[in-house]
């Protein structure tokens, strides 16, 4: 077996810190995150009834700063943060909902408040990615350098050396298990042309995967659309169908 020499250790150690940088550097990018949207196919319609007419009022953002503001390394990150989206967070969730009732046939969207029977306005409680790593996994793979790095050095000295070199590569290098949750939690509010609530519920949509990636791997776009999309479309499923209920309850349209 050819066995790396000491004076090979200063160039090794120097090529592991350019990729260290090369990694680091990777894995900040400046690409904007957008928020795709996949079609809904449930189909929501009001049997026999009407389509009441809808104007989607504001969306007020809630969410706690650490969702607004992201952060975190390695073992905990939150995701993605407010200046990391293409558009605001309110945005992308009114237009998601947009979409949905739309597609739903739940409703009919009107541009003016004066056409509408009901006000529709959302609260945004959550809409976040929150990754997470345990340490030991570094250590694992970590070990698994060291080791490589202890088997291949010429004497005591260099085998120490080569083995921190190693552990340092593979622990960065290396996949280890990474947990992904989204979370999309909002609460809808359905009000005469008056202002007065006549009905309001909130739905937590989650979606939690196991994942191998490196350290310094920040795939964000793409769990985005894995995850952040399908936790959204389960929160407004449980929300529309609701809403539906309330609707055929009460024939449809409200008192106008």
């Amino acid at each position: 077996m050819t066995q790396i020499r000491q004076s090979s250790l200063p160039r090794l150690l120097l090529l592991t810190s350019l990729m260290l940088v090369l990694l680091g550097v990777a894995s900040c990018g400046t690409q904007q995150i957008i928020f795709v949207y996949p079609d809904e196919a449930l189909d929501f319609q009001l049997r026999n009834l009407k389509m009441p007419a809808v104007y989607i009022d504001t969306v007020t953002d809630m969410r706690p700063a650490q969702q607004r503001s992201g952060g975190g390394h390695f073992f905990t990150v939150t995701y993605p943060k407010d200046e990391a989206w293409e558009v605001p967070a309110t945005q992308i969730y009114a237009e998601a909902l947009a979409q949905d009732l739309d597609q739903t046939n739940l409703v009919e969207l009107v541009p003016l408040h004066a056409q509408a029977d009901y006000i529709l306005s959302m609260d945004l409680l959550s809409l976040s990615c929150k990754m997470k790593r345990s340490p030991a996994s570094f250590l694992l793979a970590g070990a698994i350098g060291g080791g490589a790095g202890m088997a291949l050095g010429d004497d005591a000295s260099h085998r120490l050396k080569l083995g921190a070199v190693l552990a340092a590569i593979t622990a960065v290098a290396v996949p280890v298990p990474t947990n992904n949750r989204a979370e999309a939690e909002v609460r809808l509010s359905l009000k005469d042309r008056t202002g007065n609530i006549l009905w309001q519920k909130s739905c937590l949509g989650e979606v939690d995967e196991r994942l191998y990636l490196t350290a310094t791997a920040r795939e964000d776009q793409k769990l985005v659309n894995e995850h952040l999309t399908k936790a959204v479309k389960r929160a407004n499923a449980c929300l529309l169908g609701q809403m539906r209920q309330f609707l055929l309850e009460n024939g449809g349209q409200g008192d106008s």
